[in-house]
């Protein structure tokens, strides 16, 4: 396989561009491609579904993609695909695929699990969630301090749909998110959750662009983190509140523990609305410890290195507690090589707390 590199330039763009010297209109990527890459092969309704990683990106990563997993939810049954990234023995670049359609009244969920050696991992994701339908989508980057993770997801709810996408981000040397979601239909709901951890050099680039169309429908996003050493992340998160969406709800917030003195944080929250009789709204905390948080810390036996490895370690628990078996070992492990044992210890006692499951946590070196 004859191997290239390429640069990708107009990566996770935001939909509404400020002054372009804060640099956070967009990024670049530099990866690796295939001579011998071709399209990929598309249901007709994945290829309706609207992504924003970018024309260069998105061509990227489909034409390395010819096989997507496709998954088909009806009936009853939950539906679950797994996608397990970065662990092929002796590839250097790994990217794969979901579409997933949820049929009427069906439910199905979807684990993209991004860790292993492997120098680049991508996905892309695509769902359709057709009249009352629901799905839960869970995103995991856990990766060495020198890879490169590249996610695109984009999905289409019709009336009464429920989308939940909650995404982790643990280490990587750059994580790029692109996440669009149009609310199609009426009373659909849209609730996303992004929890993420940035040491060293590290960078992270997350645009959301969600799109309310419908009457009465719901779009909340959370995200929250911590920032250590000279860690460089970027937020753009845009609501559109479309003409014809009366009685929608629309959120956004953030909040962001800076535990650094090179630290660069950049969010730009968008609320965008053509129509009346909607609502709102989008807050941003940003900030590291004050004096008075310190002192009455302090008066309690911890230091403000401390608080911040606290902090850290509560979005490693969370992830771990609430993956489970999906990702547990991959969880553990990257917390040993990162943070130690005592906290991939307390990792794999998170996830034994809620699932039951166990986790060898022996330090290899020991």
């Amino acid at each position: 396989m004859s191997v290239l590199e390429k640069t990708l330039t107009g990566v996770d763009a935001a939909r509404a561009q400020t002054w372009n010297w804060l640099a956070i209109n967009e990024t670049t990527l530099e990866v690796s491609s295939v001579v011998e890459a071709r399209a990929a092969d598309l249901a007709a309704w994945a290829g309706d579904v609207r992504l924003i990683a970018g024309a260069e990106a998105q061509a990227w990563l489909d034409e390395l993609t010819s096989e997507p997993i496709v998954g088909v939810s009806s009936g009853e049954e939950t539906h679950s695909v797994l996608a397990f990234l970065g662990d092929v023995e002796g590839e250097d670049l790994d990217v794969s695929a979901i579409s997933l359609l949820c049929e009427e009244g069906a439910a199905g969920d979807a684990t993209i699990i991004a860790a292993g050696e492997a120098a680049t991992t991508a996905n892309t994701c695509r769902l359709r969630l057709e009249r009352d339908s629901s799905a839960t989508v869970d995103i995991l980057v856990a990766r060495p301090e020198d890879a490169l993770h590249v996610q695109s997801f984009g999905a289409t709810l019709e009336d009464d749909a429920s989308l939940t996408l909650r995404i982790w981000i643990l280490g990587a040397a750059k994580t790029t998110l692109a996440i669009a979601c149009d609310l199609e239909g009426a009373r659909s709901r849209f609730a996303s959750e992004l929890r993420y951890l940035a040491g060293s050099e590290e960078t992270i680039d997350v645009t959301y662009d969600v799109r309310q169309l419908g009457r009465a429908t719901e779009a909340e996003i959370g995200a929250s983190g911590v920032l250590e050493g000279s860690a460089e992340k970027t937020l753009r998160a845009s609501i559109d509140l479309v003409r014809g969406c009366k009685g929608s709800k629309g959120s956004e917030s953030e909040t962001v523990l800076v535990a650094g003195d090179g630290v660069r944080n950049k969010t730009l929250p968008v609320i965008l609305c053509s129509e009346d009789d909607v609502q709102g709204d989008h807050g941003a905390t940003i900030g590291s410890l004050s004096p008075e948080q310190m002192g009455f810390l302090a008066s309690r036996g911890l230091s403000e290195a401390d608080v911040v490895a606290l902090a850290g370690q509560a979005i490693i628990d969370d992830a771990a507690s609430a993956l489970g078996d999906a990702a547990l070992p991959e969880i553990v492990g990257w917390t040993r090589a990162a943070r130690g044992p005592e906290a991939a210890a307390q990792a794999a006692d998170a996830g034994a707390l809620i699932h039951g499951t166990f986790c060898d946590v022996a330090d290899e070196e020991a």
